[in-house]
């Protein structure tokens, strides 16, 4: 079972040669970082999405999965995704390719007539939607969050927006993100957070001192743009111990694409034989 079906529960398992033990870090200043990046986030130039255009995300990604109770933490591995921008229920919501292997999502469980744009597929103008009121924000996201009897509310919205900004996002609705976060109690900075692939920059992090789990975002140190995440042990535990890592990407690319399957830079006919929507 992968990590991203058994991270909301809690339960998440990941070693690594790296301790990532958590050190101590200053919570000072934390508010500022989330405010410089919600600054930025306003100069930056909103694009032109289409209702039948795709989200192209490259990244990659390591995720810890169980194995008869010990903890096994894959390799590297690429991601494509291709996420469809019309607005109306969809019973195919999205094309993933992981190491080049492509697979059609299907509309999430219980929605029979398919998913309309929302938290768990959260399109460009849907997101341009949401109230742009930190206040107001962060009590939308509180209220609509999936919950999880063992997991805090609070770092359950921590996480979801950290999900938001790996994607492309309207300057408006990311500037609203970064001050509703800084209102989130516990959130704090992390000065050695890394991606994925190992590149170090600003780090914003949550501990769920319930499960010992801790998420990190990082962020460039000279752009400011987001860089990817992780989540790693904070706790001993049966299944991992303290600095396990858990889970971490790397964002590589973004782009809004005219058709499943197609890549940045290429001509829009080549595209992939599986298509969404």
């Amino acid at each position: 079972m992968a990590l991203a079906g058994i991270l909301a529960g809690g339960l998440a398992l990941g070693t690594d040669d790296e301790d990532r033990t958590p050190r101590a870090t200053a919570t000072q200043g934390t508010d500022g970082l989330l405010h410089r990046l919600s600054t930025v986030a306003l100069t930056r130039e909103a694009p032109v999405v289409r209702d039948d255009q795709f989200l192209y995300t490259r990244s990659k990604v390591r995720e810890a999965e169980i194995g008869s109770g010990k903890a096994v933490l894959s390799p590297l591995t690429e991601t494509e995704s291709w996420a469809p921008q019309d607005p109306r229920p969809l019973k195919k919501i999205g094309l993933t390719r992981v190491n080049g292997k492509g697979e059609v999502s299907n509309a999430q469980l219980g929605d029979d007539h398919g998913t309309p744009a929302g938290l768990s597929r959260p399109t460009y103008h849907w997101l341009a939607s949401l109230p742009t009121d930190p206040d107001e924000l962060l009590a939308y996201l509180r209220a609509h969050v999936r919950k999880d009897a063992e997991q805090e509310t609070d770092q359950i919205v921590f996480e979801q927006i950290g999900v938001l900004l790996g994607g492309v996002l309207p300057p408006k609705t990311a500037a609203a993100l970064y001050r509703a976060a800084a209102d989130i109690p516990g959130v704090e900075e992390a000065p050695d957070a890394k991606d994925a692939i190992g590149r170090t920059g600003l780090g914003i992090a949550r501990e769920d001192t319930a499960h010992g789990n801790r998420t990190e975002w990082v962020f460039d140190k000279d752009d400011y743009s987001f860089l990817g995440s992780r989540v790693y042990r904070t706790k001993d535990a049966p299944y991992a111990k303290a600095g396990a890592l858990l889970h971490s990407t790397a964002e590589i690319d973004h782009a809004i694409v005219d058709k499943a399957g197609q890549v940045p830079g290429k001509a829009p006919g080549s595209t992939g034989k599986q298509q969404a929507g």
